[in-house]
């Protein structure tokens, strides 16, 4: 059998035709299906669809499993189909303020091994790559898997990141990488696509892929972190923008600061963007500043959050302005991009289940009755993982999704057949 990545490669020519990515989900949502269900499902001729399946088994996804009575007259017997996860393997990799966790998964996004090690911010781009190369080599040891099996690797990394070249855009804690190649140390090594992204995009992919917003096609992922990002997916596609930073929700100003001053009394302090007051450490040091029995006690989100479920109004209060403020944020892009959920991802949303309640309510009672009343406020599906598995999608939705109307690999030779070209004339 050639090495996986061979395989891999001639799977990245013939993935993109619909039909066989319809099977290939077909049979990886049924758990167990035959080639004749298929057929009546897909509304494909049967003969097709035996060359499909022989395709996409001799490529590794598919193995038949077992044979059961059919319902024809004749009883002939079918024969199951099942995906196979462990065709491949994705590394996912997510570089946060100062740690990065690296994680091994299968074809399902199911996490085989994973490890975290940590990195200061003068740490060279470099540098840090040969660190998760090693660690993706360990993984791979650990877990018993040859390199060959390794299909591509996923990044999540906070700042705006042209993913067509795989470059660092902008990023407040990174200066120094800025238009620095993230990929290109690890596409040496494995010879295998490096998707990198936005982390809070990533997020939203997981949230599509895996999460709280499986089968929905539009939707928006709101994050409180670090800082304030959202992540939009439209008719199924993650959209960036023309500059890659669709969703940097938290660059938004505040205006009339004695609105906000009168309005938000417990966590407005004279900030000047959305971005700065819905953080995760102003939710702390609004705690801190309001509740004098808080003292120099060691505070987090979730405890803050357990206080307000057993009544502590100065944290009620707080989570109150917070649901407010993101309503705000909510509506705007409720009336903008008309989505079918709003996702509300986080430690509060984490901790505080009945925020994504209260926002809701709040969204419900926009002037635009028609949109707001549809939206469907839900708390994301998967916390701290959220990033890594959301890295791992971006190989998976590059590989099984139908459709791009044009790979992100295509995109990149273009990209680099073009700069080419204007080097030369």
């Amino acid at each position: 059998m050639p090495p996986l990545w061979n395989v891999f490669n001639q799977r990245s020519l013939f993935i993109r035709e619909p039909n066989e990515v319809r099977i290939l989900r077909l049979v990886r949502d049924s758990g167990e299906i035959s080639r004749i269900e298929i057929s009546k499902e897909c509304e494909l001729n049967k003969a097709y669809v035996t060359e499909l399946v022989s395709k996409l088994i001799q490529a590794g996804f598919l193995e038949e499993t077992r044979k059961v009575e059919g319902s024809d007259r004749v009883g002939r017997k079918r024969i199951l189909l099942q995906f196979r996860p462990l065709a491949g393997l994705v590394a996912g990799v997510d570089i946060g303020m100062t740690h990065v966790t690296v994680a091994l998964t299968d074809l399902n996004a199911n996490i085989l091994q994973q490890e975290t090690f940590p990195y200061t911010a003068e740490s060279a781009v470099q540098e840090l790559f040969s660190r998760v190369a090693s660690t993706i080599h360990a993984l791979l040891t650990a877990a018993h898997y040859s390199q060959s099996r390794l299909v591509g690797i996923g990044i999540g990394i906070q700042g705006l990141v042209d993913y067509t070249t795989n470059t660092l855009i902008f990023a407040q804690n990174k200066k120094s990488w800025q238009g620095e190649s993230l990929s290109a140390e690890l596409e040496m090594r494995f010879n295998v696509p490096v998707y990198v992204e936005n982390d809070v995009k990533a997020m939203t992919l997981g949230e599509y892929l895996l999460g709280a917003a499986k089968g929905t096609k539009n939707f928006v992922h709101i994050f409180v972190g670090d800082g304030l990002g959202a992540g939009i997916m439209i008719n199924g596609h993650l959209y960036r923008g023309f500059t890659s930073s669709a969703g940097e929700i938290g660059y938004n100003g505040v205006e009339f600061s004695t609105y906000f001053s009168e309005n938000f009394p417990y966590t407005f302090r004279d900030q000047s963007m959305f971005g700065e007051i819905l953080t995760n450490e102003n939710f702390i040091e609004s705690y801190r500043v309001n509740a004098p029995q808080a003292g120099k006690q060691e505070l987090t989100v979730a405890a803050i959050a357990h206080k307000a479920d057993n009544g502590d109004p100065v944290a009620l209060h707080i989570i109150d302005e917070f649901v407010s403020l993101l309503s705000m944020m909510s509506i705007n892009l409720v009336n903008t991009l008309n989505p079918e959920i709003i996702i509300i991802g986080g430690k509060l949303a984490q901790a505080y289940p009945a925020s994504a309640t209260m926002l809701q309510e709040r969204i419900h009672k926009d002037l635009l009755a028609a949109p707001a009343e549809a939206v469907r406020v839900k708390t994301a599906k998967h916390g701290d993982g959220g990033v890594i598995l959301g890295a791992a999608g971006l190989v998976l939705y590059e590989l099984f999704e139908p459709l791009y109307s044009t790979s992100l690999r295509a995109i990149r030779r273009h990209s680099a057949t073009k700069a080419k070209t204007a080097t030369t004339h």
